[in-house]
């Protein structure tokens, strides 16, 4: 179920309107994103109504975000190649007004990380999603930072962002047994945000289909390694009355 607080609604009706603007528009969603994420990341947008580009050299990384409909950028094994693509992508965001989200793995264990993510979180109106951990480690930044919307994830995921406050409590203990389903999410986030102008509401869209399709994938599976292929299954197939029965 999700729990609402604010002006603006969270249901299943709202959350169908915010799926189908993706899979009618077909944003893609540019990822500079870890390795270990990166085939489990496309599929993921692609099951969504998506498209994936993780074009990552400083020499096209620019040019390829350009045409993209958001921008995320996941701190996840980070590269010298991956550091230099950086600045060039919080241009292409502030000079063309795209959606930026950024996850910032394990921020809270890397001195790198955690300077990269200050220059990152110099963009206003930007959208964080991390662990608990991780948004602690950022606080002080994201409080110094225009218009965040920050989403702290875990067994019931906490969305704050300007126009309200979100706490979704759909998904299943399998989803953090998979490599990479955290950074996912972060993808489908700014997919959804490349459709939705409320960021939260875009957030809220987004993990409350992907806790709903883990708690389907959960159901049919045996274990992890089937979870993540029936996952992708329950993802491409939700519609607006599967989201009535799991959201109550």
């Amino acid at each position: 179920m999700s729990l609402t607080v604010g002006s603006v609604r969270l249901d299943a009706k709202t959350v169908t309107r915010v799926l189908s603007r993706v899979t009618e528009l077909r944003p893609r969603v540019h990822c500079l994103t870890n390795t270990v994420a990166q085939n489990v990341t496309a599929n993921m947008l692609l099951a969504f109504g998506a498209i994936p580009s993780m074009a990552v050299h400083p020499d096209e990384v620019a040019a390829v975000a350009a045409g993209a409909g958001a921008i995320l950028i996941n701190l996840g094994t980070i590269s010298s190649e991956g550091e230099r693509a950086i600045p060039k992508l919080l241009e292409v965001a502030r000079a063309q007004g795209k959606p930026l989200v950024l996850d910032p793995v394990f921020v809270e264990l890397s001195p790198l990380r955690m300077r990269l993510a200050e220059d990152i979180l110099r963009l206003p109106g930007i959208v964080v999603r991390g662990n608990a951990s991780e948004m602690q480690a950022l606080a002080s930044l994201l409080a110094a930072t225009p218009g965040a919307t920050r989403i702290t994830t875990g067994v019931i995921d906490r969305i704050e962002a300007p126009s309200g406050m979100f706490e979704i409590a759909h998904g299943h203990p399998w989803m953090t047994k998979v490599t990479g389903l955290g950074c996912a999410s972060s993808a489908l986030v700014a997919a959804c945000c490349a459709v939705e102008p409320d960021f939260g509401l875009a957030a809220g869209a987004a993990l409350s289909a992907f806790g709903i399709a883990g708690e389907i994938a959960a159901e049919r599976c045996h274990g992890p390694g089937s979870f993540a292929m029936h996952l992708l299954d329950a993802l491409a197939s939700l519609d607006e009355a599967t989201l009535l029965t799991r959201m109550g």
